[in-house]
């Protein structure tokens, strides 16, 4: 048990932090009235495996006036080691210094309300921005699409194919793959999505040609002929999916959405490698990050992220080019089907705020 004496003392330190907590805060306030910025700028989240070959790295640079806190607040030392970097080169802006001050002096994040409930700093919480619209216009490298006054009435936005045309869902087809170069059940989670953009009148476009059947090593170079007359012959086409299904275990690709079950949804991105070129896989990345952070928004808990590949998959194809990977063997068809759909909303939301821009 604490004497009173410690119990003083305690206190004290208490009210002490406290008003060295509300003094930051004023002091921040100050810097942001100052700037007359956007200084919360959002960062779209990217949950990725990296399997890109090249990786690059950057060292944070910190401003001049920073460097007199070394002595009294040691954390600062280890904000100057590299930090692998995944995405685009951001450019450091007084919004992100003022996140980390507060961040090295309070351990509250001020783009995480909880944390700042913990810290007890009603100040900083007043200074939060609202939620805001994932758009395009937020991603680097984003490229843009042509308006629906530029395209071709009639003619599809979107183009779908099975590399895999073969694969199925255990569950509803007793099978991983259909034998004998039969098409799959994943075809039918592709015909899903069609029947799900037509519902918003967006064309789609979707090829059910068998890719993996005789050679499933040679599928890649079956699916390359098929995409580039699917460009040729529809060059309105703004988007492009490979529609597959992983191979994975079911606790890791089943999500709930408004009290249903759905199969998750994995987005891969192509980067290519020594003597396979991606010259688009930025671009493809940047298309990426808007649908991940679009339906981590809306639906919650079906992405499961942006995984980077060292390979091509036909995306040095068309700058807005996935592979899209709608469950595993182990879900249902209708659930994968339900999945699809919801990518779907997704997809429409995007094609009609490119009309509106």
């Amino acid at each position: 048990m604490l004497t009173r004496r410690l119990r003083q003392q305690a206190k004290k330190m208490y009210l002490a932090k406290k008003i060295l907590l509300v003094v930051m805060s004023i002091l921040c306030m100050c810097i942001l009235i100052w700037k007359y910025s956007s200084l919360f700028e959002e960062v779209l989240p990217v949950s990725s495996n990296i399997g890109m070959q090249q990786r690059q790295y950057k060292v944070f640079e910190l401003p001049k006036w920073r460097d007199v806190l070394f002595l009294g607040v040691p954390r600062l030392i280890g904000a100057t080691e590299p930090k692998l970097a995944v995405e685009e080169k951001k450019i450091s802006n007084a919004g992100q210094v003022l996140r980390e001050v507060i961040m090295f002096f309070t351990n509250a994040d001020i783009k995480d309300v909880r944390s700042l409930f913990q810290a007890e700093i009603p100040v900083l919480i007043a200074m939060m921005p609202g939620s805001q619209t994932v758009s395009a216009m937020n991603i680097p490298n984003f490229p843009k699409f042509e308006t629906a006054s530029t395209l071709p009435i009639g003619k599809p936005i979107v183009g779908l194919y099975h590399t895999h045309t073969a694969e199925s869902f255990v569950p509803s087809a007793g099978a991983t793959h259909k034998p004998g170069g039969q098409q799959g059940d994943i075809v039918d989670v592709g015909e899903a999505l069609v029947k799900r953009l037509s519902n918003y009148g967006v064309g789609t476009m979707q090829s059910t040609k068998i890719h993996d059947y005789p050679s499933f090593m040679k599928a890649y170079n079956a699916s390359e002929i098929t995409v580039k007359n699917m460009l040729s012959e529809n060059p309105s086409i703004q988007m492009l999916f490979d529609i597959h299904r992983d191979a994975e275990k079911r606790d890791n690709y089943i999500a709930t959405v408004n009290g249903v079950q759905v199969a998750r949804i994995m987005i891969v991105v192509a980067t290519g490698q020594q003597g396979l070129p991606q010259p688009h896989w930025q671009s493809n990345h940047a298309f990426a990050k808007l649908i991940d952070a679009k339906m981590n928004q809306r639906y919650p808990g079906i992405s499961r992220g942006i995984r980077m590949d060292d390979w091509r998959y036909n995306q040095q194809l068309h700058p807005r080019a996935l592979l899209i990977e709608v469950g595993c063997q182990e879900n249902t068809k209708e659930e994968a089907e339900r999945g699809i759909e919801l990518f779907g909303d997704i997809l429409a939301e995007i094609i009609a705020e490119s009309n509106n821009q």
